[in-house]
Formats: C-alpha cells, sequence, structure tokens
C-alpha cells in the first residue's frame, strides 16, 4: 500500500453533489474537508486479494460467533434486555436477512510501508455503517475522473447491493416489484438540524433498492409510531410500515418504548437490518470471537477485563486498547503502551455500556497519516473499501475519507 499525492479536481464538489454526495465538507482535522482528494492510497491486486480473503474469513467467524451465542444463550453480556432475548434468538434461526456491513480492519501497510501484510479486524459496523455514499458513488466517480477510464478499485458495492436488495425482495420476502419499502434515519439529534450524513446515506441506499423493484419510501425515524388498535408501525402519513430499513442502531431501539412493540409486530414489520445483528455490532463479539478461535491471524487478542494486559498477565509487555462495547467513532477510546501509561485517548458519551480490552494493531503510518481499511460486505460477498486517515492513532469523527486505486507493481513502483 501506497500514499500518493492527487490532484483534486477543479469541480470535485459540485460533481460529488451529483452522486448524491454532499456532506463532504464536514471538518476534519486541522479544520480540512472530510473528503480528501489531495492524496490516494494504491493498491496492488496481491493486497486487495488478502484483503477480500479476510472479510470473507472474519465474516465467516462471526457467523459462528453468533450461533455460538444463540445456542449459549449469552445475551447478556452484549447488554441485550432480556425481554428480547428470544427475539434475537428467532431472528437468527429463521435467518432474517441482512444486506450490508462493513469491517473497520487494521493493515500493516505490506512491504511497500514497511509492514508484513497483517490484517486484523478492530470492529464490526454491521447494524448502521455510514460512509456508504462516498465508498460505493463518490470514490469511484473520482476514480474515472482523477485516474482515467482503464484504472480500477476494489468496488462493487452498488452492483451488489442492487442483487441484495432483489434478492431479499423476490426470495425472502417473496413480494413483486413496487412493494412498498420503507427507509428512515434519524433527522436530528434534537437541535432541529437535518443530520446530512444520515440523510444522504439512506437516499443512496433508497436507490439501490429503487433499482432492485421497491417502491421506496424514505421518512425519519421521529415519524414513526405505534398503533395500538391496529397493533402495527405507521409512518407519519399513517401508512402501514411493513418493510423497513433503518440507519438507526438497535441498541437505541432496544431501550425506548419502540422495543414493546417488536414481538407483537413480528409478523406484520420486517426490519433492516435485523435483530440479530444486535450481537455483531457490539465490541463484545471481539471477546468472542478470540474465546472461540484464539490465535487465528486475524484476530487480535479481546478480553473483558485488563488483567492480561496487566503486570502478571500472560500479555503485559505488550499495548492494548480500551474500547466501549457500544462506541462510535473512536469516542471513549483510550489506548495504552505496553506500561500501561496512556498514549492517547478519546473522549465521549459511551462509558455506560462498559468495555472490552483488545491488543493494539498494528496499523500502516505513511506520510504521517495512520489508515484504517473499512472492507464491506454485501449480504454474505466481500463488496469492496474504503480508507479513511487520521493524525493520531484513533480513528475518530474527524477522520479523513481518501480514495483508493488499484495499479500494476510496475505502477505502483513508480508511483512510490
Amino acid at each position: 500500500m501506497i500514499r500518493t499525492s492527487s490532484d483534486p479536481r477543479p469541480d470535485w464538489r459540485a460533481r460529488l453533489d451529483e452522486v448524491g454526495f454532499t456532506f463532504y465538507d464536514l471538518p476534519s482535522e486541522g479544520g480540512r474537508p472530510y473528503w480528501n482528494e489531495h492524496a490516494a492510497y494504491g493498491f496492488t491486486s496481491d493486497e486487495i486479494d488478502a484483503l477480500e480473503a479476510a472479510t470473507a474469513e472474519l465474516f465467516a467467524r462471526c457467523m459462528d460467533a453468533v450461533e455460538h451465542v444463540v445456542r449459549e444463550r449469552r445475551y447478556a453480556e452484549f447488554g441485550i434486555p432480556t425481554a428480547l432475548h428470544d427475539l434475537v434468538g428467532r431472528s437468527w434461526d429463521e435467518d432474517d436477512p441482512t444486506v450490508y456491513g462493513r469491517f473497520d480492519l487494521a493493515y500493516d501497510g505490506g512491504t511497500a510501508a514497511g509492514g508484513t501484510g497483517a490484517i486484523s479486524l478492530l470492529e464490526f459496523n454491521a447494524d448502521t455503517p455510514t460512509s456508504l455514499v462516498e465508498s460505493a458513488a463518490a470514490q469511484w466517480q473520482w476514480l474515472r475522473e482523477a485516474r482515467g477510464e482503464a484504472s480500477d478499485q476494489f468496488n462493487l458495492l452498488h452492483e451488489l447491493l442492487v442483487e441484495q436488495w432483489a434478492h431479499i425482495r423476490e426470495a425472502r420476502w417473496g413480494v413483486a416489484p413496487g412493494a412498498r419499502l420503507h427507509l428512515a434515519s434519524l433527522h436530528d439529534d434534537g437541535d432541529g438540524e437535518l443530520i446530512v450524513e444520515d440523510a444522504d446515506t439512506v437516499a443512496y441506499m433508497a436507490e439501490t433498492a429503487r433499482q432492485a423493484g421497491f417502491d421506496v419510501k424514505q421518512v425519519f425515524v421521529e415519524d414513526l409510531r405505534y398503533d395500538l388498535d391496529r397493533r402495527r408501525f405507521l409512518d407519519g402519513d399513517g401508512e402501514h410500515v411493513e418493510r423497513i430499513f433503518k440507519l438507526y442502531p438497535w441498541e437505541w431501539m432496544a431501550r425506548e418504548q419502540f422495543a414493546a412493540f417488536l414481538e407483537p409486530t413480528r409478523h406484520t414489520t420486517a426490519w433492516v437490518e435485523p435483530i440479530w445483528k444486535l450481537l455483531l455490532s457490539n465490541k463484545q463479539l471481539l471477546v468472542v470471537l478470540w474465546e472461540l478461535f484464539p490465535g487465528h491471524p486475524n484476530l487480535l487478542p479481546a478480553f473483558e477485563t485488563p488483567a492480561p494486559f496487566e503486570p502478571g498477565g500472560p500479555l503485559w509487555g505488550r499495548h492494548w486498547v480500551r474500547k466501549p462495547r457500544l462506541g462510535r467513532e473512536g469516542a471513549n477510546v483510550t489506548v495504552f503502551d505496553a506500561r500501561g501509561g496512556v498514549v492517547a485517548e478519546q473522549p465521549g458519551p459511551y462509558d455506560e455500556d462498559g468495555y472490552v480490552f483488545q491488543e493494539r494493531a498494528t496499523l500502516a503510518r505513511i506520510d504521517g497519516r495512520t489508515a484504517v481499511i473499512g472492507s464491506w460486505v454485501v449480504g454474505e460477498t466481500p463488496a469492496g473499501i474504503d480508507v479513511r486517515e487520521t493524525g493520531g492513532p484513533i480513528t475518530g469523527d474527524l477522520a479523513e475519507f481518501v480514495p483508493h486505486y488499484i495499479a500494476p507493481d510496475r505502477i505502483m513502483e513508480e508511483e512510490r
């Protein structure tokens, strides 16, 4: 993997608007725009093959972990309310369909960045992953316009999303073309200002579902309600919500008034992502994976307590990280050195649900930037990658999105 300089397109903002990506100017480190096409990350085809294989392997092991948790009823470890335990298990046993997810992977950069090519799981954004429209549409547009029609990128997201929605409509839900699909996101955080990132993400997902034959209707979570007399979820217009994609976390819904009505509407409202994804979007998953597959080359040691990394513990002398079970965007993450000293920490609001403790991964450090790979899964298929970079060791909400490309070894050597 290499990081190369790139000249931004003169009209890049207008071009990104055309693909429905409008939040490119969100501030990142140093006040720069979130979207950064002053640089690009180059990968060889062998590196892409390795990332794709690791993604497929990790997805398979995550499915094993869910099966184990359901069979052993280890829901309490994930903080899932007791009233929802059986519902989560049935959702898994009945194979409620999933559309997508994104692994965050540590990649040490391979030999080009002085690494070994190690790929390790940091977390699985399996319920409400964002950076979708910029990964699927924006960086593909950049590739063609900045590097030419012959250029390549690991990016099958759009095609696979359309195929997966068509599969769900036809084979899983058995509904004809023109069936209604609601798609919902949170309108605001209480300040009345539209959360543009979520709205754009849902609008893009709605377009892929429309191409798969659905009649789509984009709504806001705040407008959803439950009709006690009809025992149904309704939208703001009073329409029955039969099938819905939501960019709204299950862990929030599980603690809200919503939760009491999930069981009565089990057969009248289908939710995507399904409720069994509660077991994947929680970092307790990292602990279960290491318990089931210790020493796996794509996993990092992870535990419920820091004891293994403390004096006398088997991993004393290694660097480690404390992560909130239900944190987002690097919030409440603390990085420790080999003696337990704090290297870096990120404040945040996610300190109420406990932590997991994981060995610190080795990430590529190029040109003073630390890169994290987002590796997408659609259905069960690896679908593409994105790259976000920061100046420090924690990938937080100020990380920048940098597009990528695939190049032959000869081109990579020249650009290096």
